[in-house]
């Protein structure tokens, strides 16, 4: 029997167990479940039940509404579990086989004796029950809040005693985790603070152990008033001492040669050893100088990067290697150090600063690598300078972002007294001195193929835990393992280590869960190199609180931001909007979030793997429910504005908007759906699309129809709006009653000052009259938008009048008014419009003049390719070549249908899809290819049910007909009737190649 999974700890979450979302219509729907899931071995009364929900409706109208819930619970549970739902007379209940709710797993692991089953029970809590959902139902919402406080209270207690058990056991890491979520859900924890500041110090992370002292001083001196007690401050005190208690030895020099177990070091310096300031050390000349570790792997995908960045250290003498922890720095530096080589007469040499976290000990670390102790009366950077002053070697410097400024004055002190001497640091950000050169180290390339760097990366490290793997069949999957896995080759690797038990299709298909997913790497790396989580948390540890601050609030973008929405989206508690700017500078800086420039503005993102960790983080700080509000508002806003400049002569401006931000604005219409905002969701859904359509995206057209219920409910002032854009959705499902609904319903609005009047519903019912063969009554639908006052700004349905009338036949008047209605449209300064009267005239002018129509398919072409509107570019590229075939001169325009075709290929918009493919038959035909005629008249029989819209097409079939013979004829058709919107592009795209060879044209030429 088919399961559904539902979450109540955390966000609620309904799902199949494919893990795709099933929604429910209503809050109370949801409130409603999630009751019966937590009692679901009790039959519920339904008086209960109704007034639980409904206390303030009278008995009847509380009845009535809970036999409703009951309803869109049952239809929506329906596909996958149509028996969870077993409604009697008098009482409700769920059948507990037929959901997995996670507060019941959790509820039974967390009584069950063993450590594995508190393991399993907290990773199931993965926040408060039902955390940010509320409902207008006060007792409801009593329940609810002492569940959450119950189920609370057993998640604190079992993390404590799975703290407890990780500590006696030495489980460090473990043990950390567990730590960092009881602060999370109890931040007032004194010895939970004082635990995670020692694990934090045996991991040698003493940088984090001081924050979590300081954290644990601040929130107790805000929230309660008083200081750490006695212990913590000892603990505190004596990890400084621990940490400054190095002292200065002799001054001499070992051997730069690592020591085995049984060397010994020299007990007494020799004289010529002694550093004076004027002699400098000799390296030992009987070892082949540097310490560069042997590589264990192959070095792929990095030829540019090595090229490149070999060529910036030609001309500097400090270059840092920048990028995002796991991106591959080190590996890079350590290559281009094997690669440099021979030029540096002592070697190439490296020093790992990642396990230092005393600022005082790195001048000592170098030292220790070239066997260097400090002098009397100077310092160990001092020291360490004049040691090297006279030597000529490449020095790495790797892992410097942690104690930036101690690194940033040693290698000062370097490059101002060894002239020969060249550093190459790998940092998440810039040493900031002056002659450094930077070089990005970008995520590897993905690729379409098995030939992708990033791929070869996987199947190479894939053979080292499997050695017979092979790709297959699974080129695909790996390709998109990589591509969602930012191309990050630690996240790569550790991928691949999974093909040990794990096929490629499993790996993707939980890539969701990447974090818990990607672990163990191998034990030569550093341990923060071992999991992917680790990998980020290095660089979050090492952020200011507001730094962490504004990256965790910058998970709530998608596909990037702007600096405009950072700032009203992130800034609030002690972040104002002026500090946004120079926070967000400084995670680009720290390779936390990268910037491109668009236009003249810049543009911000991160890689998905740092943008779901800090969107972990967010939630488990109970805070991401406030920034998604935040973030749809923004962009509600904007939609509004952007929706402005649309209607203005500055369209391409709004476009590039839309490609820019129609993640960020999925994101935040699916969150205001998911809350019932209704506001939000209807002003995105009314607003983008409009332009959607002639950008030719297809997705924003579902969004009217998903929320326009709620919006009648609720009486939205852009019902009307909604309604037309639903029509047109309904209309390209082949929903022909209902798209008419719709849009019948849009205009009895008209008129009605509590709604915007849509008057783009008489558009639609025009086409749809049309599409449907009704010429007459299209052209009564767009007479009468074209006559209404609301149509006076932009002129949409007088634009349209012509091309309707040309298609009923009658072309005398629609080229008697096609001028008339030009000029009108024109002075609406409205390019979309303007196009589509242009395109009118050339319709109705086609037949008696077809240089005219020309002409006027020409500017409307121009200004298409211009103002960015895509669907007009599609409509009427088709329609230039088939006039210019009849002046015997169609190549030019033929050349740029493959480009057309493609974009078409992003749209299901079934409008586009008929004029297009009516004017690829009219095209074809006219070529003399009577066969892709009839084979494309079969695609268009699909999408419609009569071919007279466009008067020209009938007497072209029959004619097509003649030629090939009724046999011929049907069994194109019928193969065209069977292929799919992409077969058709990519069979038009074939037969346009194979036009221009007949014409003359080479391969060359089309492209």
């Amino acid at each position: 029997m088919a399961k559904a999974k539902l979450a109540l700890l955390g966000s609620f979450r309904l799902q199949m167990d494919t893990g795709e979302p099933i929604p429910l219509a209503t809050k109370k729907t949801t409130a409603l479940l999630a009751y019966l899931a937590m009692h679901q071995d009790e039959a519920q009364a339904r008086p209960k039940l109704a007034a639980l929900l409904w206390g303030d409706h009278s008995e009847a109208q509380a009845r009535d509404s809970l036999r409703q819930a009951l309803s869109l619970l049952r239809k929506a549970l329906s596909r996958t579990c149509p028996a969870a739902l077993i409604a009697q007379e008098d009482t409700v209940r769920l059948e507990p086989t037929t959901l997995e709710i996670d507060a019941k797993v959790f509820e039974h692991l967390i009584e069950e004796p063993g450590v594995a089953n508190l393991e399993r029970a907290i990773e199931i809590y993965r926040g408060e029950f039902l955390d940010g959902f509320q409902v207008a139902a006060p007792e409801f919402e009593n329940w609810a809040a002492a569940e959450r406080q119950r189920l609370r209270e057993l998640a604190l207690d079992g993390m404590a005693k799975l703290l407890d058990h990780h500590l006696s056991e030495g489980v460090i890491e473990r043990g950390t985790h567990i730590a960092t979520r009881l602060l999370a859900a109890d931040p007032l924890q004194e010895r939970v603070h004082r635990v995670l500041m020692e694990l934090y110090a045996r991991q040698g992370r003493q940088g984090a152990a001081l924050r979590q002292y300081r954290t644990c001083a601040e929130l107790l001196s805000r929230e309660l008033g008083i200081e750490p007690d006695a212990q913590t401050k000892s603990l505190h005190r004596h990890l400084l001492r621990e940490w400054n208690r190095r002292e200065p030895g002799p001054s001499i020099v070992r051997s730069p040669v690592r020591e085995g177990p049984a060397s010994r070091i020299r007990e007494s310096p020799r004289a010529t050893d002694v550093l004076d300031g004027s002699t400098p050390p000799r390296l030992n000349t009987n070892v082949a100088p540097g310490n560069l570790p042997v590589q264990a792997t192959s070095f792929l995908g990095r030829d540019r990067d090595l090229a490149r960045a070999g060529g910036i250290m030609s001309g500097a003498r400090l270059v840092t290697l920048t990028g995002p922890g796991g991106i591959g720095k080190t590996r890079l530096a350590l290559q281009l150090a094997a690669q440099l080589h021979d030029k540096y007469a002592d070697g190439t040499w490296i020093v790992e600063l990642a396990a230092f976290d005393d600022p005082g000990a790195i001048g000592h670390a170098v030292a220790d690598v070239f066997g260097i102790t400090q002098q009397a009366g100077k310092t160990i950077e001092q020291s360490v300078a004049d040691a090297l002053a006279r030597r000529n070697l490449l020095l790495i410097l790797d892992n410097c972002e942690h104690l930036i400024d101690a690194i940033a004055g040693l290698a000062r002190e370097i490059l101002s007294r060894c002239p020969h001497v060249s550093l190459l640091a790998t940092s998440r950000e810039m040493l900031m001195l002056d002659g450094e050169r930077t070089y990005p180290v970008l995520p590897l390339e993905c690729g379409d193929g098995s030939d992708a760097p990033a791929v070869q990366l996987f199947v190479e490290r894939a053979r080292f835990v499997e050695p017979h793997f092979e790709l297959n069949g699974d080129g695909d999957t790996v390709c998109e393992i990589c591509r969602r896995l930012d191309g990050i080759p630690l996240a790569i690797e550790l991928a691949a280590a999974r093909t040990r038990t794990m096929s490629p299709c499993q790996i993707r298909d939980r890539l969701h869960e990447r974090f818990r997913l990607l672990t163990s790497g191998p034990r030569r790396v550093l341990k923060r190199h071992q999991t992917l989580r680790h990998a980020v948390e290095w660089s979050y540890d090492l952020l200011s609180s507001s730094e962490q601050a504004v990256l965790l609030r910058t998970s709530v973008f998608s596909g990037g931001f702007g600096l405009e929405a950072a700032e009203r989206v992130c800034c609030g508690g002690d972040i104002a909007v002026g500090d946004v700017l120079y926070l967000l500078d400084s995670l680009v800086r720290k390779s936390l979030l990268s910037v491109k420039r668009v236009g003249n503005a810049v543009r911000y993102s991160a890689l998905e793997t740092i943008r779901q960790f800090a969107e972990e983080r967010l939630a488990m700080l109970g805070e991401a429910e406030v920034f998604r509000r935040r973030h749809a508002q923004f962009f509600a806003e904007d939609a509004e504005t952007h929706h402005r400049i649309w209607r203005s002569p500055q369209q391409l401006i709004a476009y590039a908007w839309l490609d820019q931000e129609v993640d960020n604005l999925r994101a935040a219409f699916r969150w205001a759906s998911s809350q019932d905002d209704i506001d939000v969701a209807a002003r995105i859904a009314s607003r983008i699309p409009g332009m959607a359509v002639l950008r030719v995206r297809s997705e924003p057209l579902n969004w009217p129809m998903e929320i326009v219920d709620a919006a009648r409910r609720a009486g939205h002032r852009r019902l009307g709006a909604l309604l037309t854009y639903a029509a047109k959705m309904a209309w390209n499902l082949g929903r022909v009653q209902e798209a008419t609904r719709y849009a019948e319903e849009a205009i009895a609005l008209m008129g009605n000052a509590n709604f915007d009047p849509p008057v783009w519903a008489f558009a639609v019912l025009a086409m749809i009259a049309s599409r449907q063969g009704h010429a007459e009554s299209a052209v009564k639908f767009a007479r009468a938008g074209a006559e209404h006052p609301a149509d006076r700004r932009e002129r949409q349905c007088l634009a349209t009048l012509p091309f309707y009338l040309a298609m009923a036949g009658a072309h005398e008047e629609a080229m008697a008014i096609a001028d008339d209605i030009l000029d009108k449209v024109a002075a609406t300064r409205t390019p979309s419009t303007l196009i589509a009267a242009l395109f009118s005239k050339g319709r109705a002018f086609s037949k008696a003049d077809p240089g005219r129509a020309l002409d006027a398919f020409e500017a409307a072409l121009a200004h298409a390719r211009t103002s960015g509107n895509r669907y007009w570019e599609i409509v009427i590229i088709p329609a230039v070549a088939e006039l210019q075939v009849r002046s015997g001169d169609p190549v030019k325009t033929l050349r740029t249908l493959p480009r057309m075709l493609e974009i078409w290929s992003q749209s299901t918009e079934i409008g586009l899809a008929t004029l297009t493919t009516a004017t690829l038959i009219l095209l074809f035909d006219r070529l003399g290819h009577p066969t892709v005629a009839a084979t494309l008249s079969g695609a268009l029989s699909q999408m419609i049910p009569s071919t007279s819209f466009f008067q020209e097409l009938p007497d072209t079939l029959a004619n097509v007909r003649l030629v090939l013979g009724n046999a011929a004829f049907a069994e194109a058709k019928r193969r065209g009737a069977a292929m799919t919107h992409r077969e058709v592009v990519d069979y038009t795209a074939n037969q346009v190649q194979h036009a221009l060879g007949a014409l003359g044209a080479s391969k060359a030429e089309c492209r």
